[in-house]
């Protein structure tokens, strides 16, 4: 069946209905005022002297002084060694863990439901009331070593030791991301078309050659995007490392988001603080910017 010739010409002259573009202030205005105006008061106190006598008040210029003793502290640096350690564990976790747990998941069932909200509940828990749940665990006469000493073994220090603290939150960071990378992975699964899995078991492939030569590179993008998530994550997380140590033993968990806090709000030297804050976002700019690539290129794609 066809189209009347003249009904075809009216609608390809149809004027193409465009949004007005003040439907765009509100969004706008939210955006310049919660995102880019604090960002510009950021950049300039990085670039300025500021401390607890002239917060309110002019701030002198200083230039670029700031990132350069920045730069030269190394603190900073063992600050983003204590990051990317951070990153390389959730990575880990996310991905063999992650991948095992979807794998078991994609199958459907009563069990497998209960999982998932399970999973949902621990993911949508706030970093506050779960962390103050570990500290708790981890104390040094908590329920772990309590546990420990009735099986005849040492109590552990694991968040005041300086050897262990850094893993224990590193392993607790984990645990909380662990969720959505589950979900994350297990959606790509159920995506895999199940004709390829039963064409490789006609072949004669076994479970881990279907796994690495079907599975995982269908889940090339998906595993993609959820690395660079993962590596942002690690760079943006606080709460535990604030609720659990503060940044301690020493300076053994300190972090670049608790060394910019520090910074700012313990040693009330605002510039260095807002100066390691960029220096921070820099650093994530860096795995933004291939995130955004992906996700353009999935929407192309899809």
């Amino acid at each position: 069946m066809t189209s009347a010739p003249g009904a075809a010409v009216g609608a390809r002259r149809r004027p193409r209905a465009r949004t007005p573009i003040w439907f765009l202030i509100p969004a706008a205005g939210l955006l310049g005022g919660f995102a880019v105006y604090p960002l510009i008061v950021l950049v300039r106190m990085s670039t300025s002297d500021v401390g607890p006598t002239n917060i309110i008040g002019e701030w002198s210029a200083v230039g670029l002084a700031n990132f350069a003793a920045a730069v030269a502290d190394d603190e900073l640096w063992a600050a983003i060694g204590r990051t990317f350690a951070v990153a390389a564990v959730l990575l880990v976790s996310n991905f063999v863990i992650g991948f095992a747990a979807a794998s078991i998941l994609a199958t459907g069932g009563r069990i497998t439901d209960a999982v998932l909200g399970l999973l949902v509940f621990v993911w949508a828990l706030p970093p506050l009331v779960s962390g103050s749940t570990w500290k708790f665990l981890l104390d040094d006469s908590g329920p772990v070593n309590t546990a420990l000493e009735a099986l005849g073994a040492e109590p552990v220090s694991w968040l005041a030791s300086p050897d262990l603290a850094l893993f224990t939150l590193s392993a607790i960071i984990a645990w909380a991301a662990l969720p959505f990378s589950i979900l994350v992975i297990r959606g790509g699964l159920l995506a895999v078309s199940p004709e390829l899995v039963e064409a490789a078991a006609l072949d004669g492939a076994g479970y881990w050659r279907t796994q690495l030569r079907i599975v995982l590179p269908q889940l090339r993008a998906t595993l993609g995007i959820l690395g660079i998530l993962t590596v942002l994550y690690a760079f943006k997380s606080f709460d535990f490392f604030y609720v659990t140590t503060q940044g301690g033993p020493g300076t053994t968990t300190t972090t670049l988001p608790v060394l910019a806090y520090r910074a700012a709000f313990s040693d009330f030297q605002m510039s260095e603080g807002a100066t390691v804050a960029l220096i921070s976002m820099l650093v994530v700019a860096v795995f933004a910017v291939p995130y955004v690539r992906a996700v353009r290129r999935e929407e192309q794609h899809a």
